[in-house]
């Protein structure tokens, strides 16, 4: 099984092409992922550009057709969408009339139907994953778009129609390889956690910069994963480390199925390969993983180098006295408090870790970033502005300030950004088997 990274992300093509050589049984790449946030949920846009995409895709269509091989894609289009599948659905098709190829495409459209949501959570089916509040009737109805994360099942059965390319909807990583391997045979345990191993491409290897695709080759009793670029390695720790990707436990690994188990795995290094025996899978109920996006609002943001040592050292009085005063801006144009939120970002002192910054010390300069969000998109571009001039003249006492506070890097200072989503779903649903939430279509060659 042959794995590149994230569609859109790039990756070797000499390394690609001496995979080729290798005659796998599939070539697999994730397309999307919810580290992005629930923007592209909501929106229906690409999280990758166009042009970035499509020299990944071209390249994959072209190999697998030389190889004979299917070529399978998860959570197309960044989050996994109808319009996500439909616009990869475009662009394959467009490049396939390039090569002068006519693939059979498999489309696994991940939406979820509204009625079966209800009625699975009036029957206490859906419950939240980790610290997220139970879903309402109102939280399904209020979501611009729901998808459910597909395991290997759905794919299977689009392998099994004859599908040459695999446009799947939101799917879990390692499903885009694990049901492959399972329909030739593989044993779960070896199956899933090898599909786990390369389910990030490079990121297997020591040096993920160099964009090395990476095989998965399941035997009997085990496998090895293996860099095709020249050069690359595959290391005992860079591909035990793949299990505690995006994953709370190091040991178990949920899936829609079952759970993998690699406690008791054995990795061996076999020159620029590892070679893994000794994971477990036991099967589970089914679940599948739900994920939803609603409105929130409009941003716009405004950018300010700060940098005068009298006011970093004063930071918080400044940011309380700046809110306060922002604030009664907003009274004064009759906006009421409900219609907007700020966030006071500070880069440079605790912009990233907010209060668990273990550091105390006073920087040199900070990158101070006004975000609002308000109800509408020309209300969050008037409270951006009117930021500019109250945080560049306000005096925290002593003569700190009060007119040369803010280096402006960009003109306009203040940007409008466009619609905020926010995550409305992230909760597991019971199925009574894991295709139910999924539709397979074989569109026409």
């Amino acid at each position: 099984m042959l794995a590149n990274c994230v569609v859109g992300l790039g990756f070797s093509y000499r390394g690609f092409r001496a995979g080729l050589e290798r005659k796998p049984h599939l070539i697999g790449c994730d397309a999307g992922s919810a580290d992005f946030g629930p923007g592209f949920l909501g929106s229906g846009r690409d999280a990758k550009s166009a042009l970035a995409v499509r020299r990944d895709l071209k390249l994959m269509m072209e190999g697998a057709h030389e190889a004979g091989c299917p070529l399978v894609l998860g959570s197309c289009g960044g989050a996994g969408s109808r319009p996500h599948v439909l616009g990869y659905e475009r662009m394959v098709r467009q490049i396939a009339a390039e090569l002068g190829i006519s693939p059979r495409i498999a489309l696994i459209h991940a939406d979820q139907d509204r009625d079966t949501l209800h009625d699975a959570l009036t029957r206490s089916r859906i419950r939240p994953l980790g610290p997220f509040p139970q879903l309402t009737h109102a939280d399904i109805d209020g979501s611009s778009d729901i998808v459910a994360m597909m395991g290997a099942g759905p794919v299977a059965d689009a392998l099994e129609a004859g599908a040459d390319i695999v446009l799947a909807g939101r799917c879990a990583d390692p499903a885009i390889y694990a049901a492959q391997a399972m329909r030739l045979g593989a044993d779960p345990a070896l199956a899933w956690h090898a599909a786990k191993c390369v389910d990030k491409g490079y990121l297997a290897t020591t040096a993920p910069s160099e964009g090395s695709p990476v095989l998965a080759t399941i035997r009997g009793d085990h496998f090895d994963i293996e860099p095709t670029k020249a050069g690359a390695v595959c290391t005992v720790a860079s591909v035990a480390r793949t299990a505690m990707y995006e994953n709370p436990d190091p040991f178990t690994l949920r899936q829609p199925t079952g759970e993998l188990d690699v406690s008791r795995a054995r990795y061996e290094q076999i020159g620029n390969a590892v070679r893994v025996r000794g994971s477990l899978f036991t099967d589970t109920a089914p679940t599948v993983k739900l994920e939803g996006a609603r409105l929130a609002g409009h941003r716009a943001i405004l950018f300010a180098g700060l940098r005068d040592p009298r006011l970093l050292a004063r930071l918080d009085e400044f940011l309380d006295r700046y809110r306060t005063l922002l604030d009664a801006a907003a009274r004064s144009m009759g906006v009421a408090p409900e219609r907007y939120t700020v966030v006071f970002r500070p880069y440079g002192r605790d912009a990233v870790l907010g209060p668990a910054e273990p550091s105390a010390d006073v920087p040199a300069e900070v990158g101070l970033v006004v975000d609002v969000v308000a109800d509408t998109p020309d209300l969050a571009l008037a409270l951006a502005g009117r930021a500019g001039p109250i945080g560049s003249r306000l005096d925290v006492g002593g003569g700190i300030g009060s007119g040369g506070n803010f280096a402006y890097p960009f003109s306009p200072s203040s940007i409008a950004v466009g619609p905020v989503y926010e995550w409305s779903v992230w909760h597991v649903m019971d199925v009574d088997d894991e295709k139910d939430p999924f539709r397979v279509e074989l569109a026409a060659a």
